[in-house]
């Protein structure tokens, strides 16, 4: 088994309603493969992590590579993992957008407008952490 967390963006802003288009595609194929995961949205920006099995996980991934609602996918960690950290959810999702950069605290630099994938990877540890505090 593994867990697969990648950091990318929005081809155009998501409203509410693109949002849950998008959780609903995302849990029933989740669902189909026996995959979980957990999904953040933030100014346009996406920070998710999928786990199960490789074959699974790895095809999924794809998808979202060529999706036309994200670009700039950048691939923080892809690794073997003994039991998941998220099994409760097919997708859970959390809209950091309804959180003041003060609440989330040292995790905004994740999420900082114009970060690029260099700076993300130097935060892998709080990408991790902030997909596991929800």
């Amino acid at each position: 088994m593994i867990h697969l967390i990648y950091f990318s963006s929005a081809t155009k802003e998501m409203g509410e309603d693109d949002l849950i288009s998008l959780l609903e595609e995302s849990r029933d194929r989740n669902k189909r493969q026996n995959v979980t995961g957990m999904l953040l949205y933030k100014d346009g920006a996406f920070l998710q992590v999928l786990e199960g099995e490789a074959k699974d996980v790895d095809e999924i991934y794809q998808c979202i590579c060529f999706d036309e609602r994200n670009a700039g996918n950048y691939l923080v960690e892809r690794k073997e993992i003994e039991e998941r950290n998220i099994p409760q959810w097919s997708m859970g999702f959390e809209n950091l957008n309804n959180y003041q950069p003060d609440d989330l605290g040292a995790y905004s630099t994740i999420f900082k407008k114009g970060a690029t994938p260099e700076e993300i990877a130097k935060h892998k540890d709080l990408a991790v952490s902030l997909l596991l505090k929800f």
